[in-house]
């Protein structure tokens, strides 16, 4: 049970953290793209930009709802605990794995659009397709890094509480 809570511990530190990091991030990508708003050249980047920030709010707000199912310290009993505990990694396991839809694929046609109004310049175009291809890779290892992230910390978790909650019922 002491090994348990403290991979728990642990879970929820790193889970804390990347609310904070997705917070602040959301909160660092919003100024700069309401500038891009007004002083863009072209239609097309105001455009992106605008669904920049809405991306940004709703990328930075999609964790936030995962808090409302987290257990407390120790609530009424430990059993309690454990199934309110196993709700929330899964809550977290669910959150994980589809992020690829909500988070990575959603930026990919606004960022596509950003630069469609700069198409004709080479120099424009060779800095859309490089970053471009930047913001796959850093998609694709967002991806795998969520289902290693699952597979290695969370589903143990999963299964250890499991355990723990078939040895207390009986």
């Amino acid at each position: 049970m002491i090994e348990l809570q403290s991979s728990l511990d642990r879970l929820h530190r790193r889970w804390k953290y990347l609310e904070r990091v997705n917070i602040i991030s959301a909160l660092l990508t919003i100024p700069p793209f309401i500038l891009a708003v007004f002083w863009a050249p072209f239609i097309s980047m105001k455009i992106a930009s605008a669904l920049v920030i809405v991306w940004a709010i709703y990328v930075g707000l999609r964790i936030l709802p995962i808090k409302k199912v987290k257990s407390g310290d120790l609530e009424s009993n430990y059993l309690q605990y454990l199934e309110k505990t196993k709700a929330y990694l899964i809550a977290q396991k669910k959150l994980l794995e589809t992020s690829l839809d909500w988070a990575t694929l959603t930026i990919y046609p606004i960022y596509l659009l950003f630069w469609v109004g700069v198409w004709e310049r080479p120099m424009a175009r060779f800095i859309g397709v490089m970053s471009f291809l930047v913001l796959i890779g850093l998609g694709v290892f967002s991806y795998y890094s969520n289902k290693k992230k699952v597979k290695n910390e969370i589903l143990p978790s999963i299964q250890k509480i499991d355990e723990l909650i078939k040895t207390l019922k009986d």
